[in-house]
């Protein structure tokens, strides 16, 4: 999956223009960046975070995080798809309580079995959806359905090109 890493800044670094939230505004600046150029002083890459154990700037941020190994038996992660709980590695950030990172706990195959429910399932009332606020209830009912049927039309790429075209404005 390559690297995985989070971008941390200051509240003046992250403020952003009046309909664009803080994630849009660091996606939109390291999207744009030219390969190698991207000033990445202000990422933690958790891929190197067994390394990060030495002076340098993301020593101090990143932390090894204790997991509790009876919180789910080894049968019940096997049964989920998950590796046994003594295999993660866990860290967390400092000065971000509950906030806690584990690379890849899926056994093989799993991720993409898990990416589909969130997709499939996660996005069904009663939960909540962040396209609530912007689409009616009735437009947001089986969000699974209606995009598998708007991507096999064919018009997926005429909406993706759309907004590509209007991201570059």
């Amino acid at each position: 999956m390559g690297k995985m890493s989070a971008a941390v800044g200051s509240v003046a670094t992250l403020a952003a223009e009046p309909g664009e939230d803080a994630f849009r505004k660091l996606f939109r600046f390291y999207r744009q960046s030219r390969p190698g150029t991207a000033d990445l002083g202000a990422v933690i890459d958790f891929s190197a975070a067994h390394a990060a154990r030495g002076p340098g700037p993301e020593a101090h941020k990143v932390v090894r995080s204790q997991l509790s190994l009876s919180s789910v038996s080894d049968h019940d992660a096997h049964r989920a798809g998950l590796q046994p709980v003594s295999k993660w590695q866990a860290y967390g950030l400092e000065g971000y309580p509950g906030f806690i990172f584990i690379p890849n706990p899926f056994l093989p195959g799993y991720q993409w079995h898990w990416v589909k429910q969130c997709l499939k399932l996660y996005s069904q009332k009663p939960n909540v959806c962040n396209l609530d606020k912007h689409m009616t209830e009735e437009q947001t009912q089986d969000l699974w359905e209606q995009s598998k049927e708007f991507l096999s039309c064919g018009s997926f790429q005429l909406w993706h090109l759309r907004r590509r075209l209007s991201m570059a404005q």
